[in-house]
């Protein structure tokens, strides 16, 4: 039983308490590699844990209903603690994670500095800019960035205007080379984008701990405490 007694921490506890439910607000470390995989699945064990003692507490016969919400926002903070220091490992691990795997698609989709070669990227770009305006080369432009690492090249390196496409075009071409080109490597950056983007998952669920773990009107009866075992007299 929830010791905050209204639907939404109702269902939030019933919910995040479950496996299912835990992948589906936490992220499914499942899904991922190892690093980020450890890093979700402490979180989910850790939060599983907190959402068990915080459903005992109400049955918690040696607290006071005060004490009881009093240790349930202990929880609640030590709970926001993990969920922080896990958003902020993901954080760090996708962008190292992007960083490293970028580095490898602009390797991979860099122009050869041979003559011969710039010379033919050069004659690619006109190419494509005498294709302007004819909308069934659209498709077959994509196919040849995918098949000739030549055309991925020739656009990439140079301002997209030379060849008469549109910036937007272009960034899309981008997309398509690396996945074509460097596989592993987008699939790395597909990956950490989506690893960065359970941030905003996470943070939903750190917002809802407290208000959901215990009541801070009635944790606060805390404060009308008496020390009854201090000297009397003061001394």
């Amino acid at each position: 039983m929830a010791l905050v007694n209204n639907p939404n921490a109702k269902n939030f506890l019933s919910m995040i308490g479950t496996d299912a439910g835990r992948k589906a607000m936490l992220g499914d470390w499942e899904k991922f590699g190892a690093t980020p995989a450890t890093k979700l699945s402490k979180l989910h064990h850790a939060v599983s844990d907190a959402v068990n003692r915080v459903n005992g507490l109400e049955w918690d016969k040696t607290r006071t209903r005060t004490q009881q919400h009093q240790a349930g926002r202990k929880i609640s903070e030590a709970t926001v603690a993990e969920i922080n220091k896990t958003r902020d490992e993901l954080k760090s691990w996708a962008a190292n994670e992007t960083s490293a795997a970028m580095a490898e698609v602009n390797a991979k989709l860099s122009p050869s500095v041979d003559t011969a070669a710039q010379v033919v990227r050069s004659e690619i770009r006109a190419f494509v800019l005498s294709k302007k305006g004819d909308p069934e080369f659209t498709t077959e432009l994509r196919g040849l960035v995918e098949t000739d690492l030549r055309f991925a090249t020739a656009l990439l390196e140079a301002p997209a205007a030379l060849s008469g496409i549109s910036n937007e075009r272009l960034e899309t071409l981008r997309l398509h080379a690396a996945a074509a080109h460097a596989p592993e490597a987008a699939e790395r950056v597909s990956v950490a984008a989506e690893v960065a983007g359970l941030d905003a998952k996470l943070a939903k669920v750190a917002a809802e701990v407290p208000r959901s773990f215990y009541d801070a009107n009635i944790e606060k009866g805390m404060a009308s405490h008496v020390d009854i075992n201090s000297p009397l007299g003061g001394e």
